[in-house]
């Protein structure tokens, strides 16, 4: 899976909590609504796919993101880091775990401080 710019994950991971927001109980997909709530990016399919993982690891491994988890706004660090991690596709094919290491991930956002921005 390709890397991204931070920003723009970051940019669509905000345009997708205020579309909640404005449209509670609605679930954006990765179809047409997505598309038309987030500004141009390079790749939107990997901007898309790698939300989803923070969205993932924040139901699944919520008492670990925490520390970068402020008043429900996600850190900078956590956007730099999910944008940057190697990661596989999972596709249609059935796996076990995460399609990166989650370990790494953490192991990447230690060094960057607790809520640092």
């Amino acid at each position: 899976m390709a890397e991204v710019d931070p920003d723009d994950l970051k940019t669509f991971w905000q345009e997708i909590r205020n579309y909640q927001a404005s449209d509670p109980g609605q679930h954006v997909s990765s179809g047409i609504e997505a598309k038309a709530i987030a500004k141009p990016v390079a790749n939107f399919e990997a901007v898309w796919y790698r939300s989803m993982m923070i969205r993932l690891l924040n139901e699944f491994a919520h008492e670990q993101l925490a520390p970068w988890i402020k008043d429900e706004e996600v850190s900078d660090a956590v956007f730099r880091t999910m944008a940057t991690i190697p990661m596989e596709w999972i596709g249609s094919t059935e796996r076990e775990g995460m399609p990166f290491d989650v370990e790494e991930f953490f192991g990447r956002l230690s060094p960057g401080g607790v809520q640092n921005g």
